[in-house]
């Protein structure tokens, strides 16, 4: 998922300001041999947004990252300690978050899961001038690295590949057309739609319309009214509309009478969506970072493994991502032997991990993972798994 554009003025004011000291820990510790951990447990800092409608996102990842830390600790910890997830609301506020991850640092954390808000590109800064490493959580913008500096990691799909993934499918699945709806006011809504219509027309196909909406609008029948009007009718129709605009937005397409197969990314992996109504949904097809449990029997066995723990289901699929981030850090953390953040930096560079959502291979050039998209599709109010498709043959630059 997204983040807004902050400006850069602002958030070096924030890392000025919020900055002043470093947190780190860090000698070389001995490796864990299973059984239950002791000692100072090694910290991971979550800066989260549990507040707006981000929290649709970072509550799962919490619930995932939790899960994750909680079975590494009952098997020995890492390098013989535990872990210890600390997470604070920042209420997508970026001052906030800016004050949060500063808070974490000086608590100790060597690590640091970004929320997928607003404040990413501040907590990036805050993090990086104390040398911590970060990561972009489910933030999915390929331009997220650069800008919140040279401690960050991206271990989710980059959103030029969602694109070019959905592209491909849309071509396999014969539409030859389409219209794109996108919005400038952030780098998701605003680079997706520019990725996909790349992706598309390199593949063959026509992008016959480009439109803009307005996030948060929770009204958007003159677009509405403008793709039902298109002559002649595009093939396929892709918005990188999370929720919950993407719910009100397919009610409001279907209630109009438009029966256009709709292509989506990942901002809706959220039980939120069936809000729309069953008949607005159906045969929505969307990329995620992750299949559901009906389609991946290692994602079945994550949600059995969850329930059995916590007495009920995640809240949402992220919850593998989370979960599959603190375990991946936990093997770079071994293989550093060491818990400095300048050795866990140095480790992340070269990760390969094998996930329950995919291999993270890191790309150590430009700090994103290699990693594949799967594609959901809606069967009424059943999320259905249609696979996780090979890497796609065309990748659009950034």
């Amino acid at each position: 998922m997204l983040r807004r554009s902050i400006a850069l003025a602002f958030v070096l004011f924030l890392v000025g300001t919020a900055c002043s000291t470093s947190g780190s820990s860090s000698d070389d510790e001995g490796s864990g041999d299973g059984g239950s951990a002791s000692g100072e447990p090694i910290v991971i800092g979550f800066p989260a947004d549990l507040t707006t409608d981000w929290a649709y996102y970072d509550s799962p990842m919490q619930e995932g990252a939790q899960f994750a830390v909680d079975q590494i600790n009952e098997s020995g910890g890492v390098l013989g300690r535990p872990l210890e997830l600390k997470t604070v609301d920042m209420r997508n506020d970026v001052a906030e978050g800016a004050k949060v991850t500063q808070q974490l640092i000086d608590e100790g954390a060597v690590y640091l899961i970004g929320t997928v808000g607003d404040g990413i590109l501040a907590e990036g800064q805050v993090a990086c001038a104390a040398g911590i490493p970060i990561s972009t959580g489910l933030g999915t913008a390929p331009t997220l690295v650069g800008d919140m500096g040279a401690c960050a990691y991206q271990l989710v799909m980059s959103d030029n590949i969602q694109a070019a993934v959905l592209a491909e499918y849309a071509l396999a699945e014969g539409y030859g057309t389409a219209y794109v709806l996108g919005s400038n006011e952030i780098p998701y809504t605003k680079d997706l739609p520019v990725f996909f219509a790349d992706a598309f027309e390199n593949g063959g196909g026509t992008v016959v319309a480009t439109d803009q909406y307005k996030i948060g609008a929770g009204d958007y029948s003159a677009v509405v009214t403008k793709i039902a009007n298109a002559d002649p009718a595009p093939d396929a129709i892709f918005t990188p509309m999370f929720l919950p605009d993407s719910a009100v937005f397919l009610r409001q397409l279907r209630q109009a009478g438009v029966t256009t197969p709709v292509l989506s990314t990942d901002g809706n992996a959220d039980a939120a969506l069936l809000d729309a109504g069953e008949q607005a949904i159906d045969g929505l097809t969307f990329s995620n970072s992750v299949c559901t449990a009906e389609g991946d029997p290692d994602v079945q066995a994550f949600y059995d493994d969850y329930a059995a723990a916590n007495g009920k289901d995640p809240s949402s699929y992220v919850a593998v991502i989370g979960y599959d981030e603190v375990n991946a850090i936990a093997q770079a953390i071994e293989d550093a032997g060491s818990t400095d953040p300048a050795a866990i930096i140095e480790q992340l560079s070269a990760l390969e991990y094998a996930g329950i959502s995919g291999n993270i291979v890191m790309d150590p050039a430009t700090r994103r993972a290699k990693k594949p998209a799967a594609l959901i599709q809606m069967d009424g109010t059943n999320f259905t798994c249609l696979g996780q498709p090979d890497f796609p043959d065309y990748v659009p630059a950034i």
